[in-house]
Parts: C-alpha cells; structure tokens; sequence
C-alpha cells in the first residue's frame, strides 16, 4: 500500500444504503496523520510523524502536505500542537481527535466484524 492509496476523496462517494457509515469529515491522507496516536515516545513531532508514515506506507511524504495537514487538524481541533524546543514542536490527539478515531475504528470494526472468535474459525476453515 502507498500513500496514493490514501487520496483526498471524499469517501461519502462509496456510501451503500443500509451499511455503516464512516465519519467523512476527514480526507483520506489526515486520517492516516492520526498515526500521531500511534507513535511511540511522549513528545512525536513533524519528522517522527512523517518517518513513521513513510516506513509504513515506504513511500517519500512531501513536507508541504505533511505540515498543511496538520495545520487543518489543528484548526479543526483534532491535533493540538505545542513548541518542544526551540525549533521543533510536538503533536498529540486532542480529546475530540480521540473520540475521531474512537468511532473511525467502530465503523471499521463494523465493516469487517469484531469477533475475533468467528474471524479464526473462518481462518480454520480455509
């Protein structure tokens, strides 16, 4: 998978009747921002952000993208950032970010089944 896999589309375009439904509010390249939630270490900034989408997805992510998306969940009140020391800053979900992702993983829990039990007897059936 590439970071051309997370396009900027609005997913509200896949919407069947009757299925879940995903929060759209987020285009597909800021959700995967939210790895922020992810990282490891208490203070992820900017270039650990974008090392760990890169290793992940092994692919380059521009900067410029990088740090416009961030700013919009920032403004949006998603991300919260904060100076770490005199020439980088740290990022962190706030707690309306948390609850993004929160319901995001139902959705997806949704769309593929949370029951771990059902998943491994499909596995043993195969």
């Amino acid at each position: 998978m590439s970071l051309s896999d997370f396009d900027d589309t609005d997913s509200t375009a896949f919407e069947q009747p009757g299925e879940p439904q995903p929060p759209t509010e987020l285009m597909g390249f800021q959700r995967a921002l939210l790895v922020i939630e992810r990282l490891s270490g208490d203070r992820p900034n900017g270039v650990a952000v974008r090392q760990c989408l890169e290793q992940y997805h092994d692919s380059d992510v521009n900067r410029g993208r990088l740090y416009q998306n961030l700013r919009e969940l920032i403004d949006e009140g998603y991300v919260e950032k904060r100076p770490l020391d005199g020439r980088a800053n740290m990022y962190r979900l706030t707690e309306t970010g948390r609850a993004w992702v929160s319901v995001y993983r139902g959705w997806v829990a949704d769309c593929f089944g949370d029951d771990e039990t059902a998943t491994t007897e499909g596995e043993e059936r195969r």
